[in-house]
């Protein structure tokens, strides 16, 4: 049974119905940042910080509120934070040098497995631009619908199409050039 957790109280500071948010939403905080990140630390760390500015937050939460997507708001905006700090201390990384090599091997070094491809996909995901990266993660990923990540980003239903049809491409097409 699924309880119903009261902004209200949260909004006055009741800690612990603040406790049953955080316990309730700590796994898809944690997953969408790993997600996103691709690092189990910096996914720690935002998941924790997400929560932390809820708490800051919690004074402009609205009765009824989508709480969920409030709290994805945050991790969303959190990760994509962290990347375009980390992209500006390293811009010398280039993440399309390692899928030259990968696709570079011999012929028999290209049977992939399961693991191989989802690694090979995540690499074209940082290849691609943040919105179609987070709306590719959060829908293919994640599972949401295309109404939980309008709710989550505040995007528009088209622009999210137009980013995960892009995306898909762009993603498609790399994979190709992956697998011949």
């Amino acid at each position: 049974m699924t309880q119903i957790i009261d902004t209200y109280k949260i909004r006055q500071g009741n800690r612990e119905e603040f406790r049953r948010v955080v316990d309730n939403n700590m796994d898809r905080v944690y997953s969408i940042a790993l997600k996103i990140t691709a690092d189990k630390e910096d996914a720690g760390d935002i998941t924790q910080d997400t929560f932390v500015k809820l708490w800051e937050k919690r004074k402009s939460l609205r009765s009824g509120e989508n709480i969920e997507g409030y709290i994805s708001k945050i991790v969303i905006n959190k990760s994509y934070d962290l990347l375009r700090r980390r992209k500006r201390q390293d811009s010398c990384t280039n993440d399309s040098d390692l899928f030259v090599n990968l696709i570079s091997e011999d012929e028999a070094d290209r049977e992939l497995n399961y693991k191989e491809i989802a690694e090979a996909i995540e690499m074209l995901c940082n290849g691609l631009s943040p919105k179609q990266q987070l709306v590719f993660t959060l829908v293919e990923i994640e599972q949401m619908s295309h109404d939980e990540v309008r709710d989550a980003t505040g995007m528009t239903k088209n622009s999210i199409k137009s980013n995960l049809s892009h995306a898909k491409q762009r993603v498609e097409a790399g994979l190709k050039k992956y697998l011949k």
